[in-house]
């Protein structure tokens, strides 16, 4: 298996790993929730819930994407990955909206009474196994470097925050609890249950702003500065009279298309020789082969470039 299967069938495991750990969790928070009638609980299954069905999505994505190309996705499925992503982020956002709204209702109603002695256990061990696992999984993305594994894992570190939150909210309402402050404790739940709603938004944005830029096609302006300073170089080094890039990110993949116009007593009029300045380009822009797209066309006619087509005029210098 050569390095990028390798890294692929990695990628995989870790999302059905993680498909299977957020089913236990999902399935644990929403029982939970309903016995001890916590509306934080609630909400931490029924997040696992939808996350459950969206890392099922990203793994399908992860697959897609390894097969690289079919006949009617004849230019790969890198599309999939921002699609996903942005739906997650949607869903995620959603979530968030309907905890906030509910909070609100069950603090302006009078709070919500919990039975705090069993849901206590719970938020003990998934705050402790949440963190193990986000910080895991982060650890091998150092190496690994997939996109799909960044976005997935954060929602271990929002699970992670949920469950600490509630475990400190249900510690503060036993404490209060036999006190002057004893009816206090009504009001701990819906609290929390705001406050997880709020410390959700920007995990939320944090995937939605970038995957939604990418499906709308909106050019990363670091690459397309990157691009057009190595081509600044080469305009310099070979005296091409233009050119044109145009460049995309989806997840870890970058395309890039560069067509460069020449004069018609350009020196370099071979295949060989054309070849061998695409290659010095591409070595130029560097990073993984296997992670980026590029085309370099050669033309005698500004109307063959990209962005240029309408532009006529004499090209005979």
């Amino acid at each position: 298996m050569d390095i990028l299967g390798a890294r692929r069938s990695i990628e995989q495991k870790l999302l059905m790993q993680s498909v299977g750990l957020m089913a236990l969790v999902a399935v644990s928070g929403t029982i939970m929730g309903i016995v001890t009638g916590s509306s934080a609980v609630l909400l931490d299954g029924v997040f696992s819930f939808v996350d459950v069905v969206i890392k099922i999505m990203m793994l399908m994505t992860a697959k897609l994407i390894a097969r690289e190309t079919s006949k009617r996705f004849q230019f790969g499925y890198w599309q999939f990955e921002p699609l996903v992503l942005a739906v997650e982020g949607f869903f995620i956002l959603l979530i968030v909206i309907y905890a906030l709204s509910s909070g609100i209702t069950d603090l302006i109603s009078g709070g919500r009474h919990v039975d705090f002695g069993p849901a206590i256990y719970y938020a003990i061990f998934f705050t402790v196994a949440d963190t193990i696992y986000y910080l895991y999984v982060r650890r091998i993305n150092k190496s690994l470097q997939s996109n799909l594994i960044k976005f997935d894992n954060v929602s271990w570190y929002v699970d992670a925050l949920l469950e600490a939150a509630i475990l400190i909210s249900f510690v503060v309402a036993i404490m209060l609890e036999g006190t002057a402050y004893a009816d206090w404790a009504a009001y701990i739940d819906p609290i929390v249950l705001i406050v997880l709603a709020v410390q959700m938004i920007p995990s939320a944005f944090r995937i939605i702003i970038p995957s939604v830029k990418q499906v709308l096609g909106w050019a990363p302006t670091s690459l397309h500065n990157e691009v057009q300073e190595i081509m600044d170089r080469f305009m310099e080094k070979y005296n091409f009279k233009d050119y044109v890039s145009s460049v995309q990110v989806y997840g870890n993949t970058r395309i890039i298309e560069i067509d460069i116009l020449v004069r018609k007593n350009f020196p370099y009029q071979t295949i060989a020789e054309i070849d061998a300045i695409r290659n010095e380009i591409d070595q130029e822009i560097g990073g993984n082969p296997t992670e980026k797209w590029v085309t370099i066309s050669f033309t005698g006619t500004r109307k063959w470039m990209a962005k240029d087509y309408l532009l006529e005029e004499d090209d005979d210098e």
